[in-house]
């Protein structure tokens, strides 16, 4: 008696899986390959600035241009400009930002849309522009150049950002704590500084650093509004390029990776801290 052969079908696998590979080997790919254009510079001078010779990878390690920034000063005051001029200006930045979303914010929904873009406005602009027409106001008013308008320069430049940051804080803001807070018999500046604000801190928090790394880098509105007499660490670093490469910017360089790196880690520290205790409780 025969019997017939009997063969199991081979199980083929489903579309998607056979699709899966090629693209995580690209995703992963595209990942390192932009992680390297993004951090391969940055790690390449951090290399130079402990070089004996930094056009000459091979020259040999040495701590000479870190010891010479420490103890010359040509590019610390510049430094503390440019750190006191950010701070400042974030501050005020972020003051008029919050000012105008709280204020604007129950209307933002409704806004025209050419209101919306007449705030939107000082990002759009080329800064080459916006540094022009400071300076030409500045004038106009006869103020004196110096730190007062870079501070304001940078302000007017950066309320903008923290304005569009703060509305979209607030949206994700429940509406009933205010009408809550209202009902109870708080008065609308308790509301403000018990209940809205606590809420808002995060963005606040976004606003400033953000301010403060738009002035603490900028060029084109401080060489516009700053004067012959104050010198910010983008002025300075410009002017030594112009005269020749110096390797004390690298140890700069290495400082300011050190102390954004310091920062970046506190704060993210913090915010895992924050979420481990809301995640606890």
């Amino acid at each position: 008696m025969a019997f017939a052969k009997t063969t199991t079908p081979r199980s083929t696998p489903p579309e998607s899986a056979a699709v899966v590979r090629p693209n995580n080997i690209f995703i992963t790919t595209m990942f390192w390959a932009t992680m390297g254009f993004l951090y391969l510079p940055l790690a390449y001078l951090v290399v130079q600035a402990f070089l004996t010779d930094p056009g000459n990878i091979a020259s040999g390690f040495t701590m000479e241009w870190v010891l010479a920034l420490l103890h010359g000063d040509s590019l610390w005051e510049p430094l503390m400009n440019s750190l006191i001029i950010g701070v400042a200006s974030a501050t005020i930045a972020t003051f008029i930002g919050t000012l105008g979303a709280v204020g604007f914010g129950p209307f933002s929904t409704v806004l025209p849309p050419s209101l919306t873009a007449l705030i939107m406005l000082p990002i759009l602009i080329p800064e080459v522009i916006t540094g022009l027409s400071l300076l030409l106001f500045f004038l106009l008013f006869r103020f004196e150049l110096g730190a007062t308008t870079v501070v304001l320069a940078h302000a007017s430049f950066s309320a903008s950002f923290v304005y569009f940051i703060m509305i979209e804080q607030l949206r994700k803001l429940d509406p009933n704590l205010g009408e809550a807070a209202y009902d109870l018999g708080a008065e609308p500046g308790q509301i403000f500084w018990k209940v809205i604000l606590p809420n808002i801190v995060p963005g606040l928090i976004a606003g400033w650093l953000l301010s403060f790394t738009i002035s603490f880098d900028d060029f084109l509105i401080s060489f516009f509004t700053s004067g012959a007499g104050l010198i910010t660490l983008p002025l300075k670093i410009y002017s030594l390029m112009r005269i020749g490469f110096s390797p004390e910017l690298n140890a700069m360089s290495l400082v300011m990776i050190c102390l954004s790196t310091g920062l970046v880690m506190v704060l993210w520290s913090k915010e895992q801290s924050r979420k481990w205790v809301i995640s606890g409780s």
